[in-house]
């Protein structure tokens, strides 16, 4: 009888230990399916920030008038919810390989999603990314006196680029004759401009077309006890 108890308490131990592992590895494998993998952003600017901030059921906070540029945010369009499940307001890690395959760029960021049928805005097909996260994944960087940068034969690096103020604070180089604010673009990747109002795409800027940069390579994960990271 005693041996009969022992096995069975083995074998019961066993089935524990075997759940155990199934159970990590269920939970593991969910949690690395929910990996967004991101290949092309479009700026956070004042008019798809000040809408997002009305959204009642968002709840956002305001920290001044330049908060949506220089905040870690991203915005994501409602058909990438297949790809992650992070809640509106709660944090992610977005992590991208730099330009020079150096290291591994890491940063966590306040996430929302934008509402499939929000006017105007429910049909953005890209993730959103402010100011401060653009600069840091050096995606862009501003212009001021830095002349040569302009001119691609000496500094091949970064493209200029002129993008439309309507919608933008003046934090990088304002062009009052053309209405326009231009930065610098890292040649590792091609942008276009997008139009909301009518889901068309152009190479050239205008009041309403947003700048979309193409050919990243950075993912969107939920923050776990995986992560060790700290706000």
């Amino acid at each position: 009888m005693d041996a009969i108890n022992l096995w069975n308490t083995l074998a019961i131990t066993l089935l524990t230990v075997i759940g155990g592992i199934w159970t990590f590895f269920k939970l593991f494998y969910k949690y690395k399916s929910k990996v967004l993998f991101i290949t092309n952003c479009q700026i956070l600017h004042k008019k798809i920030w000040e809408d997002m901030c009305k959204l009642p059921g968002l709840k956002i906070k305001k920290h001044g008038d330049e908060d949506f540029a220089f905040r870690p945010l991203v915005l994501l369009p409602h058909c990438l919810k297949k790809y992650s499940d992070v809640k509106n307001g709660h944090k992610a890690i977005l992590e991208s390989i730099n330009t020079n395959k150096e290291k591994n760029l890491k940063v966590i960021a306040e996430v929302y999603w934008i509402p499939e049928n929000m006017p105007i805005w429910g049909s953005i097909k890209q993730p959103v990314f402010s100011l401060i996260l653009r600069r840091y994944f050096g995606i862009e960087r501003p212009m001021y006196q830095d002349e040569e940068i302009a001119d691609t034969r000496r500094n091949p690096d970064w493209m200029p680029v002129r993008h439309s103020d309507a919608h933008l604070l003046p934090l990088n180089r304002p062009d009052k004759e053309t209405n326009t604010i231009l930065w610098a673009v890292s040649s590792a990747y091609t942008y276009r401009f997008f139009n909301p109002f009518d889901g068309t795409y152009h190479r050239e800027t205008a009041t309403d077309n947003f700048i979309e940069y193409c050919g990243l390579s950075i993912i969107l994960s939920k923050r776990s006890l995986a992560h060790s990271e700290k706000d």
